[in-house]
């Protein structure tokens, strides 16, 4: 009887033994073939896909008709925090520098999950003074630079008779002297919150520096830490900010003036940046504000009739803090592919995702596509430490942006 039981213990113990063999060549197998994933976040559709493609080039797999990564974009009307709550977690994230971007490399701090510094050898000063650095490790890597960029009609200026372009007072004579000849002198999407916020927050710094871009910053943050904010909650706020050494006041009555003179429309709170391209397209246009991503988006034949400059100022070029979004790498685990991967594109895939992106690249010496491109990594390197969009800066989520930009909006409506 004893013998028997032995018996029966040996053979559940060679079962269990089997079973846990199986289970082990199971993980074995599922991490083997498990793809990791990236996930984009707030990027722009043509940035991402341009992104994508060189992603999918820094590693093969066993089966080479498969493309190494899965691809998630995230929800980016609310925060990232909360986006990542609804979806596998990303080995990977793509985000522009900001509070979102700031949330996740938190996290890779606590984690452990940084990279050495070495991945930032070859990047300009300026860059490297924005990637967040802890303990020597560093929790986000900086990979492009967009920017909020004016783009000038070519034969407009020349035939305008103005000389140059380095005061707003210079943006303003010029769009006054083509007004008889073009329909919308400037322009921009007035209609899209994040675009309205942004192009303020890069008209706050230009006019009035990055002091008074942070105070407004700061405000913002405040009141959505007090309370959820309204439209009436945004308004009281914005109404003490025109006021005369308010953070928007000479943005506000750059706006305003050039709305009585006629060289912005009546309308622009309700232009969309398709309005913008259909004017750009019609020569009905001289002067419009938008992002170097935004510019890939515009036909060949018809961006080739612009030329491209940063926002002028009456602070001197070196000490300007350009908006112009970074996109980071973020690492959200320790897989290793996924590492690898954000080496590849900060180091030798610098020139190709600046080819593809049409972006900047953060290497200093590495090649670019354009001069449009050279221009951007030539002026963030030769300024001061670049801003994080307006939107990006003060908030998390699109709910908390809306009446905001409503606000924005009405104040520029005359």
């Amino acid at each position: 009887m004893e013998r028997k039981l032995g018996l029966n213990k040996i053979v559940l113990i060679i079962a269990l033994a089997f079973l846990v063999l199986i289970f082990a060549a199971f993980l074995i197998l599922y991490f083997a073939t498990k793809k990791p994933i990236a996930a984009f976040y707030g990027v722009p559709e043509n940035t991402q896909k341009a992104i994508e493609s060189v992603l999918q080039t820094t590693y093969t797999r066993k089966n080479k008709n498969s493309l190494p990564y899965n691809i998630k974009i995230l929800d980016n009307t609310i925060s990232l925090k909360d986006a990542l709550k609804h979806t596998k977690k990303p080995d990977i994230i793509f985000i522009n520098s900001g509070l979102n971007c700031d949330y996740i490399a938190s996290i890779a701090q606590k984690k452990k999950r940084g990279f050495p510094q070495s991945i930032l050898d070859g990047m300009t000063s300026s860059i490297k003074s924005i990637a967040p650095v802890t303990n020597n490790s560093v929790n986000a890597v900086p990979l492009l630079i967009d920017n909020y960029e004016i783009d000038i009609d070519i034969n407009s200026f020349r035939n305008s008779g103005v000389e140059a372009i380095n005061f707003w007072s210079d943006i303003e004579s010029f769009a006054t002297k083509i007004k008889p000849s073009t329909v919308a002198p400037i322009l921009f999407s007035a209609n899209d919150d994040e675009t309205i916020i942004n192009v303020f927050g890069a008209l706050v710094e230009s006019f009035s520096g990055a002091s008074a871009w942070s105070s407004m910053v700061e405000k913002i943050r405040q009141t959505l830490a007090v309370k959820n904010p309204t439209y009436s909650t945004y308004s009281d706020l914005v109404s003490k900010m025109i006021q005369p050494n308010g953070e928007l006041y000479d943005v506000v009555n750059f706006l305003t003036e050039c709305k009585k003179k006629g060289i912005l429309p009546r309308n622009i709170e309700l232009t969309s940046f398709k309005d913008i391209d259909a004017y750009m397209d019609a020569n009905l246009t001289a002067i419009v504000f938008m992002t170097l991503s935004q510019h890939r988006t515009v036909d060949y034949e018809t961006i080739s009739k612009y030329s491209t400059i940063y926002y002028p100022s009456t602070t001197y070029d070196v000490q300007r803090h350009f908006t112009a979004p970074v996109l980071f790498a973020v690492p959200n685990s320790k897989n290793k592919i996924a590492r690898a991967s954000i080496e590849l594109l900060a180091s030798s895939l610098q020139g190709t995702l600046s080819a593809r992106t049409g972006l900047a690249p953060t290497q200093a010496n590495c090649s670019t596509p354009d001069k449009q491109a050279d221009d951007v990594r030539y002026w963030i390197a030769a300024s001061e430490p670049p801003l994080p969009t307006l939107s990006e800066a003060a908030f998390t989520a699109k709910a908390e942006r809306n009446a905001f930009a409503e606000v924005l909006r009405n104040l520029i409506k005359i």
